[in-house]
């Protein structure tokens, strides 16, 4: 839409500021909203520019993304570890959708969405009622097709009506960004439709990089379970991604009950890992009693679209017995490298940063390994937790030699092993490692389909609990020892 730079100074701070105001306002946004935000993430920017400052410069971008205005702001001053700490109350506060910082070739980059006016306009659930679960079964025939851009406001009521306001992708309470999605080519689903255009059942597969998709964002309609619908959703969204880009799909099936993880091993996926207290609570109608208490924790399930590429990882020793468990039983093209003493890598470490607000869940992405790994992103998960993240996830470069070296200290971080998935992001196959606020996870409501599978979680829950109380005593014992020096005659 435009693009112009601005002197990294008072005046290109207010150049900046107006500009993405008219930006967004002429979309129909918030313009003193989006005014306000790149006010002050200019000025954070202007304070970065501690080396050059007489022609250090601002530079902004801005483009269209559905229902939302991306407003992208460069800058060249000292790194960062993620968008400016003072942005994610303004999330909260709802004046922008989202914050992502990264840095790249052409230096930081903060990356800002805003609502345009289709983004707010939520379902209308006057005229709808939840669907008991007890309700009766019913033989009302349905036809399967594709997901269409003209079902968007059913999909939304089929949600509504299988869990209320509690359905754990809050995106699909809003037709027009399920419409924007299906139009990109993000979104594609299979449903199964009613004579008078009611969905009964949907699976759905959402791209989270141009290859790997999340396959699922599933629902049946109480009243039209029992009759195999997922499963056969399900095949005919595998179907269509053997023809596209995707090269492969990641699967959360729950822990409330075991059916999801049958489905998802008969589909031939591999469990990888477990994201513990992953998203907010949420009520399964017919699976669980009212809304769950604690918040969701769910295993994560891998398999390949296409062949992957044959590729060597490295991985540090805290977390290398999962990463065995998990690839020993596969016939991924994967060896394991043997760690070296002296690894050549860059000064610095090169991440990226970005939280949803909405589940408290912070994300913190490793594109280069640098000497200082260990204190970069020990500075993004303190920024990630000041900010209201509740569980914070950490993707590393698994396929670079230095990992086993650099990474051998996370443990001291609270990080325990998350998951292992091949090909995720650009640097290849990441390691993800989990930071919890509270490792008590409630495991009252589990169900496992397998001893494998209940060894293989609990075990991941186990490290998460160990590392918790590591830090804790090293911290009682750091507070001992202070107090014992106080004692000592000066």
């Amino acid at each position: 839409m435009i693009s112009l730079r601005a002197p990294a100074n008072a005046l290109g701070v207010s150049v900046i500021s107006a500009a993405a105001r008219a930006v967004v306002a002429t979309e129909g946004g918030n313009g003193e909203a989006a005014a306000l935000v790149l006010q002050m993430a200019a000025e954070d920017a202007r304070q970065r520019a501690t080396v050059g400052r007489a022609d250090a410069e601002l530079e902004l971008t801005t483009r269209i993304d559905g229902t939302e205005v991306v407003v992208i702001l460069r800058d060249r001053g000292e790194p960062m570890s993620g968008p400016a700490r003072m942005l994610a109350p303004l999330i909260d506060l709802g004046l922008l959708t989202s914050a992502e910082g990264s840095i790249d070739d052409g230096g930081n980059v903060t990356e800002m969405r805003f609502a345009r006016p289709a983004h707010a306009e939520i379902l209308d659930s006057g005229n709808l009622e939840l669907v008991a679960d007890d309700a009766a079964l019913s033989d009302e025939p349905v036809s399967l097709r594709p997901l269409e851009v003209g079902d968007a406001a059913a999909l939304t009521r089929a949600i509504y009506r299988c869990y209320g306001w509690t359905y754990p992708h809050p995106d699909l309470y809003y037709p027009e960004r399920i419409a924007a999605g299906i139009t990109s080519g993000r979104r594609i689903g299979e449903v199964a439709v009613t004579a008078d255009g009611e969905i009964a059942a949907h699976w759905g597969a959402l791209f989270l990089t141009p290859t790997i998709v999340e396959s699922g964002l599933a629902l049946t309609d109480p009243r039209f379970r029992r009759r195999g619908l997922a499963k056969e959703l399900d095949q005919r969204v595998d179907a269509r991604l053997v023809t596209s880009a995707a090269t492969a799909c990641v699967m959360n099936p729950v822990l409330t009950h075991t059916a999801t993880q049958a489905l998802v091993l008969e589909m031939g996926n591999v469990f990888v890992g477990t994201y513990l207290s992953y998203g907010m609570p949420v009520d399964q109608v017919g699976i669980t009693s009212g809304v769950l208490r604690e918040r969701r924790s769910l295993p994560l399930a891998y398999r390949t679209v296409k062949p992957l590429t044959p590729a060597t990882v490295w991985v540090p020793s805290p977390y290398e017995s999962f990463v065995h468990a998990v690839i020993d039983g596969t016939d991924w093209p994967r060896d394991f490298g043997t760690a070296q003493r002296a690894p050549k890598v860059a000064t610095e470490t090169v991440l990226a940063t970005k939280l949803d607000s909405f589940n408290r869940r912070g994300e913190i992405e490793v594109r280069v390994l640098g000497q200082d790994l260990v204190d970069a992103v020990d500075a993004a998960l303190l920024a990630l937790r000041g900010s209201g993240a509740e569980v914070v996830h950490v993707f590393l470069p698994v396929n670079d030699p230095a990992l086993p070296t650099l990474g051998e200290g996370l443990t001291e971080l609270g990080l325990a092993f998350g998951a292992i998935i091949p090909e995720f992001t650009a640097q290849g196959d990441a390691l993800v490692l989990q930071w919890l606020a509270d490792p008590a996870v409630d495991t009252s409501t589990w169900h496992y389909i397998n001893d494998e599978v209940e060894v293989f979680i609990t075990s991941i829950l186990r490290q998460v609990r160990d590392l918790s109380e590591h830090t804790m005593r090293s911290r009682r014992r750091a507070a001992h020892r202070a107090e014992l020096f106080a004692n000592l005659d000066p």
